[in-house]
This record gives structure tokens, sequence and C-alpha cells, in this order.
């Protein structure tokens, strides 16, 4: 099936009535910027393309909330902040709540207005960014990988002259752990 076919599709599975399904779909494929990509089999797109497709199937009939489980998750860089950039839109533009799962505070402080932190299944904070960045955060983490001499252990002339230089630049800095030595 073709993108256009797979939205046509989800469509009249969510009811979208038939005189309405075209305009739908025009306007799904222009908020996930697949309009040039209509026709294109879903075998032969990319996966940040098929990626979109899926957000676009999640819009049609345009819900007031959006469920997304990790959008993001496997792509490059470069798609992931396209992709990032179509949530935006679609959640400023649509007036749509979107409410996503993912492992990446990264794509939480971008895409959330409230980010919830839940561990072992409860969920243990709820909050603006700046507030659970006040509440939690510890400042940066700085790790260092050196490399190890012929017994597995860390070159330990190399690493304190790595440490001596950290210490130098950031006389306040804290080791929090060492590994192998």
């Amino acid at each position: 099936m073709t993108v256009e076919e797979h939205l046509l599709f989800y469509s009249r599975i969510k009811g979208v009535s038939p005189q309405d399904e075209q305009e739908m779909v025009n306007q799904v494929l222009k908020e996930v910027h697949l309009t040039s990509e209509r026709n294109v089999l879903i075998s032969a797109l990319p996966l940040g393309m098929r990626r979109r497709l899926s957000i676009g199937i999640s819009l049609v009939s345009n819900p007031r909330v959006v469920f997304l489980d990790e959008p993001t998750t496997g792509l490059d860089p470069e798609t992931r902040r396209q992709l990032w950039n179509i949530l935006q839109e679609c959640k400023n533009e649509g007036g749509r709540a979107i409410i996503l799962t993912t492992h990446s505070m990264e794509e939480a402080d971008v895409l959330c207005n409230r980010i919830g932190i839940v561990n072992n299944g409860v969920m243990t904070c709820v909050g603006s960014q700046n507030r659970l960045k006040t509440l939690y955060g510890g400042g940066y983490h700085l790790t260092i990988n050196c490399k190890m001499s012929g017994n597995d252990q860390v070159d330990k002339k190399r690493f304190q002259t790595v440490s001596d230089f950290i210490t130098h630049i950031l006389p306040s800095a804290i080791k929090l752990r060492m590994f192998n030595g």
C-alpha cells in the first residue's frame, strides 16, 4: 500500500466520513511533511518517513489527545530533530495534547511542557523541565575513558594528567566514581 492508501484505510477505521476522508488525508500528509511521498509504497520509505507516517496515522480523525510511545527511538540525530519539529507543529498548531513515553530526557525537554518520571511502575514526580532540573539536577557529568595498559588497568599516568587538567579548568569538579582503578 502507498502512504495515501494507508491514511485512507485508517481514516475509514476511525470513522471519518467518506466525503471528508480525502481532505483529512491531505491535511495529515501536510502536517507530517509527506505530501510528496503520497504515492510511494511503504516498503520503499526510509525509517524516518515510516515514523512520520505512524504519527500521521495517529493524527487521522483529528484527535484531541495523541499517545506516542518512543516516537524517535532508533532514528539518526537529523531525522530525530525533523520529527521533533513536526511534533511541535502538531502540538502547537493542532491544539492537541500529546502524551509520549521516552527514555530520552533530551526528547522530553524539547517536546514536553510537563514531564512525569516513572520508576518501577510508579509515578515519582511531575513538573516542568525547570522545576525538575532545580529539584533533581546535579549539574554536569563528564565521563572520561582512558586507554588501558597491557594488564587491563587504566594507565594511571595518563589518567592523572587528564584529572589534573579537569581540576585546573574546573576547580569545583568532584570525582564521583572510578572504574578499573
